[in-house]
């Protein structure tokens, strides 16, 4: 036996258990033959077939949230360690300072820890309390998942690129974010209108403040070019319909977006400040849109047959075209509440990051296509118009730069 032929294996192997048909017990089987005869072999051979997938993966323009986002909609969530563990071990192989800090942060939030650490598939089984055979099923599980990843837009530097001269940004206070996001939680989590208003009003002020004075400082020095892009994963169903929601917003804050339906997956292009605030309002706003689609119940038709799902996708553009509409209200007045000394200095900038931003979106999507959406079911898109004028949209208006 050679590794040669263990590698050979591999990739049906994968294939056939990650997609759960006849032959993944037989090629499971034949593994296991493998490993009867020698463990540390396999281990070796799948330690070494992981590590070049998942180096793939970035290949293709998957970022590590990406993977475990899109990896928790395919894997069991027993296999989640084991990515986690296979993204660990891959980047061994990089100095820390041939790694993109912000792809460092994706790390840390999933909790990756440093320094990263070598994949053992016997040991991490034995952490784990997994057994042998299991631990070969999650591993081919997880090979056969990072086989079929497709290929999207690069947003970051791959890990272990040459060093690019680090882009001038928008200093961020984590602290004042982390507020906001405090505040935004709160006001959906209450069940008392007051005081989600009085909530969503104080993160109104803070971000307001936020925004208008980094362009302001902005515009007394050169324009930096700080625009970048992030994916923000959707909850499935109605992925279109949520998307459109996450639309809404990012085009008041002067952010563009793309959405790959399949992936249940909306790409935010922007200024960096914009697309942080983009997404803190984007999940408030989708939580609510949530919260108010489940309450409105489940619908019958008149001869008793469901339309919920036809209710709930009409439910949920309605709510984003009265959003949409709520915001360019706000940001309106958010702009003629700007004294005419400083929107002098304010215009200017605001036209030269929207360059910026579109020369960043044609080069990562040069190619895009617009969907049409049709609207079935009349009483959805009432209720959805309904729900959104209730939406707490205060913290938006001082988003608007």
């Amino acid at each position: 036996m050679t590794d040669q032929e263990i590698l050979r294996l591999l990739p049906t192997a994968a294939a056939a258990v990650a997609g759960a048909d006849d032959r993944a017990d037989a090629q499971l089987a034949r593994l296991g033959a493998y490993d009867e005869r020698d463990q540390a072999a396999v281990d070796r051979c799948l330690q070494g077939f992981l590590n070049a997938l998942v180096r793939g993966a970035w290949e293709r323009g998957w970022a590590p949230a990406d993977v475990v986002q899109h990896g928790r909609r395919q894997l069991e969530a027993a296999v989640e360690p084991l990515l986690l563990a296979a993204i660990s071990a891959e980047h061994q192989q990089y100095a820390p300072a041939a790694i993109d800090p912000r792809w460092l942060d994706q790390l840390t939030d999933l909790g990756v820890p440093q320094p990263f650490a070598e994949l053992r598939l016997t040991a991490w089984a034995a952490t784990a309390r997994v057994g042998r055979y299991l631990s070969l099923h999650h591993a081919l599980a997880l090979a056969g998942f990072l086989q079929t990843l497709p290929v999207m837009a690069r947003l970051l530097p791959l890990p272990g690129a040459p060093a690019r001269p680090a882009r001038p940004a928008v200093p961020v206070d984590a602290k004042l974010l982390a507020r906001i996001r405090a505040l935004l939680a709160k006001a959906e989590a209450t069940e008392f209108p007051d005081e989600a208003e009085a909530m969503s009003g104080k993160a109104q002020e803070l971000m307001a403040k936020f925004s208008l004075d980094s362009v302001l400082v902005t515009a007394e020095e050169e324009i930096p070019d700080d625009s970048s892009a992030r994916r923000l994963w959707i909850d499935t169903p109605y992925v279109s319909a949520k998307a459109q929601l996450v639309g809404a917003v990012a085009a008041a804050n002067r952010c563009r977006t793309v959405v790959i339906e399949d992936l249940a997956v909306v790409t935010i292009v922007g200024a960096e400040l914009d697309l942080q605030l983009t997404e803190i309002l984007s999940t408030s706003l989708l939580v609510q849109a949530n919260r108010a689609m489940i309450a409105a119940g489940k619908h019958i038709g008149h001869r008793g047959e469901s339309r919920t799902r036809s209710f709930r996708q009409s439910f949920l553009m309605a709510y984003a075209q009265r959003i949409a509409e709520r915001l360019e209200q706000a940001s309106a007045a958010t702009q003629a509440a700007v004294p005419e000394a400083d929107a002098g200095r304010l215009l200017p900038v605001l036209a030269k990051r929207e360059e910026q931003v579109d020369a960043l979106f044609t080069q990562l999507f040069p190619r895009t296509t617009t969907r049409r959406t049709r609207i079935t079911n009349g009483a959805g898109w009432h209720a959805g118009l309904a729900a959104a004028d209730q939406a707490q949209l205060e913290a938006r208006r001082q988003v608007r730069r």
